[in-house]
């Protein structure tokens, strides 16, 4: 086994998120020998009791330095415990390298690592990679030690092949217990494919067609995944009279607010899209929705350009397109509509209660050079109006899977504590903004307790609207003129009140002493290393962001933030 996690560390990978079990115990030798032997060239290992937390640091890690990571989990119900999070990394193209044991084979000794518990006889399905392989770019299995570190690496080959995502790999302790004579692997022949260019014909046509065009319009997703495309972006905008760019994605910063050409980030329900006579799609999963706002088909020109433009993962994809090309694209998004209509929904009196507009307003003034991760579902878009970001420094999950962030946001910031360990840029500050239906959906204090015992310190803004709106809000448009019409959130069960103190669970699950000092002032729970605060009004959350910059970006302290709107 010391083989599969040595080739990982050589491969790329630097840290391991590991849910440790029964088909284990030839992996933790490794670990305990890898740590003792070569310690400064052994992957990280991160213990996470919950998996979703380790599946979500991983998505954000890759995804912040561009690496794949790597999640251990046990047997079958450790990848079942994978839950959305591997939905999030396959829809969000991330590479994630998975690895889980697979129930003994053998049963009366017959080889080192047989059944030796009685959990052994109940936890072998009757194919344990099924329950993910839909959602894997690859799926396989150890059947022999002699060729572990190949499997590893052609599993990292498709993990980094765009479109990338996550691999998964299993197998049985008595192959993990093999002993084998160390062998190596020429890495540099295990690379990845590389990105495609457009063919030229293919580059002139679709210049040629934007330049000419009456109304231009670019349309992407999640083409900002790739850092250097912002800039790309900007420099094509500037060469076409009248192009417009719209963002349906909104899961990666792509393009600055503040340029004229953005159309602002909106889940594809944009009207732009019925006005222009050319229209190049670019690294996009949907463009626009057919019911509400399809081109009009017989005036206007479609190219796709994407690292999968046939959609391969989504099985009904019908967007139409007169050509397209699978390439690797140089263009981006943006995430605003315009800025006087911005700005005439912020309410800044010291006096005014909290909501989504002046939240975003505030946390873009008092928050500079930060790394915002994102899960605010209905909140978002307004969220992105308001952050007006003009570089990379906005992420979200990019899939449907609620919880992402709680483990995501830790993920980034180790992300770029690595990247600032190489020499690149880390930003001051990463600050987790997710609503309070989304926070409570996916083990929140497994979250905290991790950040606070391998010291990741974060700024989490948990939006406590008391409930989940997403559902209202889909029963709105089905049914404009239903029961839901005059509900309470009680009558639709969407409430989450009485509301939970995220501020104390924050400081409970860090481990302060909340509760046994109870004589103790507010002052002195601020020694601890994480603090919880709750604020309604917008002065007290501007000393609260006030407290964070000190806090968080230069103590290197946790900190929860509870925004009542």
């Amino acid at each position: 086994m010391r083989r599969c996690v040595t080739t990982k560390g050589t491969a790329g990978i630097t840290t391991c998120f590991v849910n440790l079990g029964n088909d284990h115990p030839s992996i933790i030798e490794a670990i305990i020998k890898g740590k003792r032997e070569r310690p400064n060239r052994w992957p990280r290992m991160i213990t996470c009791p919950s998996k979703i937390t380790a599946i979500s640091m991983a998505d954000e890690y890759a995804r912040v330095t561009g690496q794949p990571q790597a999640v251990i989990v046990h047997v079958d119900v450790g990848t079942q415990a994978l839950g959305q999070g591997i939905h999030n990394a396959c829809v969000g193209r991330v590479p994630i390298f998975i690895f889980s044991g697979l129930c003994p084979s053998t049963e009366s000794g017959e080889l080192p690592g047989s059944r030796t518990e009685y959990a052994h006889w109940l936890q072998e399905p009757h194919d344990q990679k099924a329950i993910v392989r839909q959602y894997c770019r690859y799926v396989g299995e150890f059947r022999t030690g002699r060729n572990v570190k190949q499997t590893v690496s052609r599993a990292l080959q498709f993990a980094n092949t765009a479109p990338k995502g996550p691999v998964y790999i299993a197998a049985t302790r008595e192959v993990l217990a093999e002993e084998l004579q160390p062998y190596y692997l020429q890495q540099d022949q295990w690379e990845p494919v590389g990105p495609s260019a457009l063919p030229s014909d293919a580059v002139y046509q679709v210049a040629s067609e934007l330049v000419r065009a009456e109304q231009p319009l670019i349309i992407t997703g999640y083409s900002g995944r790739d850092w250097r495309n912002p800039e790309a972006l900007v420099a094509l905008a500037e060469c076409v009279p009248g192009i417009r760019v719209h963002d349906t994605g909104g899961s990666d910063m792509c393009f600055p607010m503040s340029h004229i050409a953005s159309e602002g980030f909106r889940l594809a329900n944009q009207k732009c899209s019925t006005e222009a006579d050319v229209i190049l799609v670019l690294d996009c999963d949907v463009p626009w929705i057919p019911v509400l706002n399809s081109p009009p088909s017989d005036v206007t020109k479609i190219y796709h350009i994407d690292s999968d433009p046939l959609n391969q993962q989504i099985p009904v994809s019908f967007f139409p397109a007169h050509r397209r090309w699978k390439a690797d694209s140089f263009t981006a998004v943006i995430h605003s509509t315009t800025l006087a209509d911005i700005s005439s929904q912020v309410r800044l009196g010291d006096g005014d209660f909290l909501n989504v507009h002046n939240i975003g307003h505030l946390l873009k003034n008092y928050l500079t050079d930060s790394t915002f991760a994102i899960e605010a579902v209905t909140s978002a878009q307004t969220l992105s109006d308001q952050l007006q970001c003009s570089r990379p420094g906005w992420i979200n999950c990019g899939g449907t899977g609620i919880g992402w962030s709680n483990g995501a946001a830790l993920g980034v910031r180790m992300g770029h504590t690595e990247l600032a360990q190489r020499g690149g840029h880390s930003p001051r500050l990463v600050c987790q903004v997710v609503g309070d239906g989304s926070f409570m959906c996916a083990a929140p204090s497994t979250a905290l307790w991790v950040a606070s015992k391998y010291k990741i310190p974060i700024l989490t803004v948990v939006l406590s609207n008391g409930g989940w709106k997403a559902p209202c809000d889909s029963a709105r448009i089905v049914y404009p003129n239903g029961l839901n019409a005059s509900a309470t959130d009680e009558e639709a069960n969407t409430s989450l009140r009485p509301t939970p103190n995220y501020a104390a669970l924050a400081e409970a699950a860090a481990g302060s002493e909340v509760g046994w000092n109870n004589g103790s002032s507010d002052k002195d729970q601020t020694q601890g290393w994480m603090q919880g605060l709750r604020v309604k009004t917008v002065a007290e959350l501007k000393e609260a962001l006030q407290r964070a910059n000190t806090r968080v970006a230069v103590e290197g302290r946790g900190m929860l933030i509870e925004a009542f709107m």
